[in-house]
This record gives C-alpha cells, sequence and structure tokens, in this order.
C-alpha cells in the first residue's frame, strides 16, 4: 500500500522532481568545479580583483575618494580585502544551477544566465560599496552587515533574479491545438 503511495507520488511530480535532483547536481557540480585547483587559482586571483575595481568606480561614482589595489578596496580612513567567498560566486552559482535544472528552452536558458548573472554581480557590487560607506562611517557597525544583513539581502536577490527570469523571461509553451472533429459551430 505504502509503496504504491510513493510510486503516485513521484508520478504525480516528476518535474519537480526532476527539477531538484538536477539543481542538486548542478549545485555540487559548479561547487567542485570553482573548488578545482585549476579554475580556483584563476576564479580566486581575479574575481575579487574586478570586483575591487567595480566597488571603487560604484564609490568614485557616487563621491567617496575610493580606489582599487588588487583585492583592496581604499576609502579614507578604511580599507578592506574582498575575498573569493565574498564576490558573490556562490549565489552566482545558486542561481545558475536553478537556471540551469528548470525546464526551460536553451536560449530561454541562456538569457536568464547572462540577466541574471551580470544583475548579481551588479548588486554585490553595490553591496560592497555600501559596506565600505558603512566601515568608513560606523565602524563598529559593519562586522554586523557584513556578515548578516547584506547576506540576507543578497539571497533575497538571488532569489528574486531566479523568479523574475521564471515568471517573465519565459515564454509559456503554445497551447496544443485540438483535433477537429468538423462538428464546430461558428
Amino acid at each position: 500500500m505504502k509503496l504504491s503511495r510513493v510510486i503516485e507520488f513521484i508520478k504525480l511530480n516528476t518535474v519537480l522532481l526532476k527539477f531538484y535532483a538536477l539543481f542538486g547536481y548542478f549545485c555540487l557540480l559548479f561547487y567542485f568545479l570553482l573548488h578545482w585547483k585549476v579554475s580556483e587559482n584563476y576564479i580566486a586571483r581575479y574575481l575579487p580583483e574586478i570586483m575591487a575595481e567595480s566597488v571603487a568606480m560604484v564609490l568614485k561614482i557616487v563621491g567617496i575618494s575610493a580606489h582599487a589595489v588588487q583585492q583592496r578596496v581604499q576609502l579614507p580612513g578604511f580599507s578592506f580585502t574582498i575575498i573569493y567567498h565574498c564576490a558573490g560566486i556562490f549565489g552566482m552559482m545558486i542561481y545558475a544551477s536553478a537556471v540551469i535544472a528548470y525546464p526551460a528552452r536553451f536560449i530561454e536558458k541562456i538569457y536568464g544566465l547572462v540577466v541574471g548573472i551580470a544583475g548579481l554581480y551588479l548588486i554585490n557590487t553595490v553591496r560592497m560599496a555600501a559596506l565600505g560607506i558603512i566601515g568608513m562611517k560606523w565602524r563598529t557597525h559593519f562586522d554586523f552587515y557584513h556578515e548578516y544583513l547584506w547576506q540576507g539581502i543578497f539571497i533575497i536577490f538571488v532569489i528574486g533574479f531566479w523568479m523574475f527570469w521564471k515568471e517573465k523571461m519565459i515564454r509559456t509553451p503554445a497551447q496544443p491545438i485540438e483535433p477537429s472533429t468538423g462538428t464546430e459551430t461558428v
């Protein structure tokens, strides 16, 4: 009796279970690829440097004298180092896993990856710039904002970008045309 309920549950939820399985698979795959020594040497080194340059540029746009030196962002009276784990790569990895696992057309997945990862990079750049301002003006609050508040906000953006892609960027499949019986009335 219980086995038949399990089988029925699986039949009713095949698409959802396939999504969960693929999502988990791609999360693990990306995690191991990101920690593979060959890719880690490049991503762990260059992504924080690129992020530091972007953060310094955003801070300059809002009128704060800032500049990047490798992975370090220097502001008046405060500086911080952007490390690999804070560059947003794991949020992007989770987002990419969800997009790839979702049953959508290949081109829709490409659009979702490009728009989503670019958007998350931008959000993370703003996050880091805001943390720089917080560190510069309210140093005692920096750790709280860095470790708790902005981490949660970034996770909300990851989920939000995926939901936006899923709801707005994916065309619903066309309704199947019913075969004509020859008895329709107009």
